[in-house]
């Protein structure tokens, strides 16, 4: 078994690689946003490895100052990652389900509701007025090494609003056209275009709004054709922003208004959705899925969501759709044909229509992507519970408990090579065959929280926990 180690702090960071160098895999040596390459959360051709700890298989593992669930992108020898530093200490994230016991509890102890939420809110969230002076890091790093080749501070400031503890200031991944990188923030603080070598192009921001509940910002930035898209749906004027890459001067900006659901907030991704018929651009929020056209004129919207955090993926002629919640109901799922107009939504009792192709009332997961994948979608609930059905009818597959039992997963899941990697919120990585059936291959532990998607290159798998980054390989 190869065992290459390495451990880096940045600032002063030696850098010691240990072993046999691996056979490059023909996979993608880029993956220059959330999910990678068609946003699909797909490396096959890579070699990536199936078993590691902290001390196997590991190249490098840098610490990464502050606090930042953002997935780290990767350009040819560069992995970029951004990160949020305060004065003080942030309030600390703990793993499992926030559910609505402790509120039970509370209520049948008596307590007015006014405590009750009081104590909730406690528990849950970090307001703006707990927090000191936040730093807004962009860090880029060698992927051979880790070693720091350029960091950057966006911003720096008192934050506007708070944010859930499983939240955090630098949540939203950035994204690269291969000429610029563009970080963003969230609505709240800006987007960020540097060069590749870490100068300044241009920055954006927009007046501060507030989120549900002091949940904070998620969603991050789509790169295509020469424009950058921003979303962010908010309790008071929400917008989908298309700006141009090289200037960041506005191309236009859509007022997403009208919505009839209490929650007005999301922290879902936009898609970029190529189906061979035209380019749209594929929005979850609002208790909506809305697609826009290029030229951002509204195309389409299907109505039945929930909680707006995954994001949504496509292949084989079909988008596939979902959004969640805490429990065993309203968890859609939704396969879409291309060419749609107007609203598409379900009558009720309904199951498909013209464009919708099929309906799965219980699957999408709370917070993590649906992964498409060799005929199969599937979705890993925060609760370790997954479900598979068939890509083409919708069919359910089999149910299994990721790991067996006793995890939870907030991260998307990342296929390669016939494997399924999961990393759960105490830092595992269960490793699965793909199929109809659950075969798990391996759990490796990393100790530490992590709630980010991983990324992948052609030959190794890079894994952020709470305090590091770890390129495995």
């Amino acid at each position: 078994m190869r065992k290459a180690v390495s451990r880096c702090v940045l600032g002063a960071v030696v850098c010691l690689g240990i072993g046999f160098a691996p056979i490059a895999g023909s996979g993608p040596t880029d993956w220059p946003q959330f999910r990678g390459p068609d946003s699909a959360g797909v490396a096959d051709g890579s070699t990536l490895p199936v078993r590691w700890s902290t001390t196997s298989n590991v190249a490098w593992a840098v610490e990464i100052p502050g606090r930042g669930w953002s997935s780290p992108v990767v350009l040819g020898s560069r992995v970029f990652v951004t990160s949020a530093i305060n004065a003080g200490t942030f309030k600390a994230p703990s793993t499992g389900i926030y559910g609505n016991e402790l509120v039970a509890e509370l209520t049948k102890q008596g307590l007015p509701i006014e405590e009750v939420i009081k104590r909730v809110n406690a528990r849950d969230i970090e307001f703006s007025a707990e927090a000191t002076e936040v730093r807004y890091l962009v860090y880029a790093l060698d992927a051979a090494t880790g070693k720091v080749v350029w960091q950057q501070e966006a911003h720096k400031g008192l934050p506007v609003g708070g944010r859930h503890r499983k939240n955090t200031y630098a949540s939203e991944t950035p994204t690269t056209d291969g000429e610029r990188i563009y970080a963003s923030f969230g609505g709240n603080v800006g987007l960020f275009a540097y060069t590749l070598g870490g100068d300044l192009v241009w920055k954006k921001t927009w007046p501060p709004q507030p989120v549900y509940l002091d949940f904070g910002t998620a969603s991050s930035p789509v790169v295509h054709g020469g424009r950058v898209y921003q979303m962010f749906d908010n309790e008071g004027e929400s917008f989908l922003a298309a700006l141009d890459a090289k200037t960041g001067k506005d191309v236009w900006t859509i007022k997403r208004t009208g919505f009839k659901t209490p929650m007005q907030s999301g922290w879902a991704t936009p898609f970029i959705w190529q189906s061979g018929q035209r380019t749209e651009i594929v929005t979850i929020g609002k208790g909506t899925v809305v697609s826009y056209g290029l030229d951002g004129k509204e195309l389409w919207r299907l109505s039945g969501m929930t909680q707006a955090t995954p994001s949504p993926v496509a292949g084989g002629g079909l988008l596939y759709v979902g959004s969640g919640s805490q429990g065993e109901s309203n968890r859609p799922l939704f396969a879409i044909k291309p060419g749609a107009s107007g609203d598409i939504s379900l009558a009720k009792d309904q199951t498909s229509n013209a464009f919708v192709a099929w309906f799965q009332p219980r699957f999408s997961a709370y917070t993590s992507s649906p992964l498409l994948y060799r005929g199969r979608v599937y979705a890993i609930n925060d609760n370790g519970i997954m479900q598979v059905v068939d890509a083409v009818s919708g069919k359910e597959l089999y149910k299994a408990r990721v790991g067996g039992g006793g995890l939870t997963f907030s991260s998307s899941p990342l296929a390669s090579n016939g494997h399924i990697y999961a990393v759960s919120e105490d830092g595992d990585v269960v490793v699965f065959e793909a199929g109809d059936e659950y075969k798990e291959l391996a759990k490796n532990s990393l100790g530490e929280m992590s709630l980010a998607t991983p990324a992948a290159d052609a030959n190794s798998l890079y894994i952020r926990t709470a305090t590091k980054l770890y390129k495995v390989k």
